[in-house]
């Protein structure tokens, strides 16, 4: 079941604040973030230079978050290795994405920011 448009609307004001204030201009020509929405879920998005090649740009996935229609609630999952999402158990689900946001940011797992 998708997004409802209300809060899709809300996350996505939430996504670009949080990528603008985490790519900074200083930083933009080597890092920065961005998201991309799915159906019932967002995933937040560092892209890099290339290592072999800077013309070209690298996407990481970071985070992703999954909307809950039935429960009205966002929780958060974090990439293995090999690109296979777990549930952060240390981040309880809320209606608010700036509630995951912030523990992306403040993360010292290690999970999000190697």
């Amino acid at each position: 079941m998708a997004i409802p448009p209300e809060v899709r609307a809300d996350a996505e004001t939430a996504l670009q604040e949080f990528c603008a204030q985490s790519s900074s201009a200083d930083v933009a020509e080597s890092s920065r973030l961005e998201f991309e929405i799915a159906e019932n879920h967002v995933v937040l998005i560092e892209r890099r230079p290339s290592f072999l090649n800077h013309l070209e740009w690298t996407s990481v996935p970071k985070a992703k978050f999954r909307y809950s229609p039935a429960k009205s609630v966002w929780s958060l999952y974090w990439p293995d290795t090999n690109q296979r999402w777990h549930r952060l158990s240390s981040a309880k689900t809320d209606k608010d994405i700036r509630v995951l946001l912030k523990a992306v940011a403040t993360d010292t797992s290690g999970v999000f920011w190697v």
